[in-house]
């Protein structure tokens, strides 16, 4: 495949086909356990949701009797009148029969209220029991069970009475069939006892139905059901078992059974097999003890990640179809201005420099296309920029020809007038010697004066020595008594600052003195309402009135007390404030006075050794001048003395010259065959510029 287009697709199409297939492959992978696992969270939230209904029900019987429970402690006052009067027990048992109908007709489900007394000091029979065979039903009162006709052991007919007094605290009695009205129910009981003695229960029974209703209405995935289990291991109800089937024998591995018998795995889901099937179950406690069971196939809850797992390949086949259309449209696009550009660089390679339609679209691309494009508008703008180069210099040559033809003429004219020239001069290189003679006089005598110039920079450098010296000294002195003044400053202005934070102490005792005071008052008020007591109290209060005024002179003078102390405290503060005003002004002084005039004194003397520094480098400068100029007027005598020696030369070279200039004449006239290879090659860079077009 020879197309870039081609190959752009192949890559994008393989490039999708991997990369589905490993993200499908590694997502197929992962979201079988992750969508497993999110199945067993939304069965645990379903578990824990629907149990929080039931409870919600448990609750609401709870409340009501509790409600009850409370009213009766209310009513029955005296555990003595209880047990030895049997009017008091009438009176608490007509107080809480109205009580027990209007809250028994105000909770949902409810089949009975009732409150029965302890047998033991209270008629057999005696207590309230409202009964109904449902909620579209009101309340009718039914006649207490006579606990004379059955034995406290016998928990079958009288075990409503007697396990909770055993328990001792409120519980939830076992579900049970009640054949009077054909009903199963479930009853919430509270023992009453009053100064640690059982005086009877109060409770309720509801309709055990309801439950069984809300249970058989929760479902989980396709075919999840719930169940209650008794607490003990054995089913409480179940829509395909017999109450108080043990669950033991229902599952095959165990694994339930395990899970319901610790605490620890309340709300974990946890697989068993049942019915030669694995199946998923979480469970949670209700308020009664028995425990709400959630169960679901384990199948059906991997059919998610089944299912995800089939979308997931799907979609993997769109994106390879999709990157197919991607990839054509993608090489399209790539390859049009490759294919562009590929025109305009086919066009430069025959030096053909016309404008292209295509490429101010393609410089204007942002891609590398784009950058291409600019590229090589750029390199045929600097071939373009060459070709006006090179014609320019094929003109510039040629003209250059022409001027060098004349120029020679010129130079061959000039060599033999410079041959006269140079006689004139050797005349003149005579005079110039004599010249040089009073030159070298004049030197000498610069040379004396620079002498003892040098002398005196000597002279002047060793005094700015000494005076930097002095000033060295005195900026020394001074930077150590500013040191000073500046550590006294700091010594006093912390010792201030510990003394002023000291001195807050007197504000705590306004503080203390500010509660002795409020205390005063209050025992004051105390006083006042003791003796208002004690004179109501006549003669049996007298002694106690004598205390409370005692109190009150008391609280009298601890107040005076405390307005001395106050008054101390106002002026310990105004001490303290004069000499936080004197440390100020003594901080002020030495931080505004003395430190400035030591730091400007400082000033001066950094200026003073500045100076003496200065001066001491001017002096050195001098000194190094004139040793320079000295070194100069050495060297112009000894040039002086060359120069006298070079004209007497000059003078002979010039000579040598009118010779040279003879030969510059014959050179000349060598370059007419340069200039005549110059044009030849003149006409081949013509050639070589038509060759391009613009």
């Amino acid at each position: 495949m020879r197309s870039i287009k081609g190959r752009i697709l192949v890559t994008v199409v393989i490039c999708a086909l991997l990369s589905s297939f490993i993200c499908g492959g590694v997502s197929v992978f992962n979201s079988s356990g992750t969508v497993y696992a999110d199945s067993q969270r939304e069965m645990q939230y379903i578990c824990a949701s629907q149990a929080a209904g039931l409870n919600a029900q448990m609750q609401r019987v709870e409340q009501s009797v509790n409600s009850a429970y409370n009213l009766a402690l209310q009513q029955i006052d005296s555990l003595h009148a209880f047990k030895t009067s049997k009017p008091y027990v009438n009176k608490v048992t007509m107080a809480m029969n109205q009580l027990l109908y209007e809250i028994g007709r105000n909770t949902e489900g409810a089949l009975t209220a009732y409150i029965r007394y302890n047998p033991e000091f209270t008629d057999p029979t005696s207590g309230v029991f409202w009964s109904r065979k449902s909620d579209a039903e009101d309340f009718t009162p039914e006649p207490c069970t006579d606990f004379t006709m059955y034995d406290p052991d016998d928990l079958e007919h009288v075990g409503w009475y007697y396990i909770p007094v055993n328990n001792g605290k409120p519980m939830w009695m076992a579900p049970y069939h009640n054949s009077n009205i054909d009903v199963d129910m479930i009853s919430y009981v509270i023992p009453i006892f009053v100064d640690g003695e059982s005086v009877g229960i109060i409770g309720m029974d509801v309709e055990f139905d309801k439950f069984k209703t809300y249970v058989d209405q929760i479902t989980a995935f396709d075919t999840g059901y719930a169940f209650l289990e008794d607490g003990n291991g054995n089913i409480a109800y179940h829509r395909s078992h017999e109450a108080g089937t043990a669950i033991s024998g229902l599952e095959e591995n165990g694994a339930m059974t395990a899970a319901l018998a610790d605490p620890s795995m309340e709300q974990t889901a946890v697989t068993y097999r049942y019915q030669g099937q694995n199946k998923d179950m979480c469970y949670v406690t209700l308020a009664n003890g028995m425990r709400f069971v959630l169960t679901a196939s384990e199948k059906e809850m991997k059919d998610a990640a089944r299912h995800l797992a089939l979308l997931i390949l799907m979609g993997a086949l769109i994106a390879v179809a999709f990157a197919g259309v991607i990839g054509t449209v993608m090489g399209m696009a790539i390859t049009r201005p490759i294919t562009q550009i590929d025109d305009i660089v086919n066009k430069t390679a025959h030096f053909n420099f016309s404008k292209n339609e295509n490429s101010d679209k393609l410089c204007k691309r942002q891609d590398e296309s784009g950058n291409m494009a600019n590229s090589l508008r750029e390199m045929r703008a600097s071939l373009r920029s060459m070709v006006t180069d090179i014609q320019r210099t094929y003109s510039d040559l040629d003209d250059t020809l022409h001027k060098l033809s004349e120029t020679t003429d010129q130079v061959q004219d000039m060599s033999g007038a410079n041959t006269e020239t140079t006689q004139g001069l050797a005349a003149a290189m005579e005079e110039t010697a004599a010249a040089m003679e009073t030159v070298n006089a004049t030197v000498n005598h610069i040379r004396e004066r620079a002498q003892a110039i040098r002398d005196n920079s000597k002279e002047g450098e060793r005094a700015s020595l000494e005076s930097k010296l002095r000033a060295d000294n005195l900026k020394n002195t001074t930077g150590e008594a500013q040191s000073k003044t500046t550590e006294m400053y700091r010594s006093v202005q912390e010792k201030t600052a510990a003394a002023m934070e000291q001195a807050q102490a007197v504000q705590k005792i306004n503080q203390l003195t500010q509660s002795i005071l409020d205390i005063s008052g209050q025992t004051n008020l105390l006083a006042l309402n003791a003796s208002i007591e004690a004179a109501r109290a006549g003669e049996a209060g007298r002694g106690f009135a004598v205390v409370a005024d005692e109190i009150g002179g008391l609280a009298s003078q601890t107040s005076s007390t405390v307005g001395n102390i106050n008054g101390i405290t106002t002026e310990v503060n105004q001490a303290v404030q004069n000499m936080e005003s004197c440390l100020q002004e003594t901080l002020s002084f030495l931080e505004e006075t003395v430190l400035k005039d030591y730091s400007d004194f400082m000033g001066v003397a950094e200026k003073y050794t500045e100076d003496a520094s200065n001066f001491e480098e001017n002096m050195k400068a001098i000194g190094k001048e004139v040793d320079t100029l000295l070194a100069a007027i050495v060297e112009i005598a000894d040039s002086v003395g060359s120069i006298t020696i070079t004209v007497g030369e000059a003078a002979e070279n010039i000579t040598s010259i009118a010779q040279k200039t003879l030969d510059v004449s014959r050179l000349v006239e060598g370059n007419a065959d340069l200039m005549e290879t110059n044009s030849e090659n003149v006409v081949k860079l013509k050639n070589i510029v038509d060759m391009f077009q613009n």
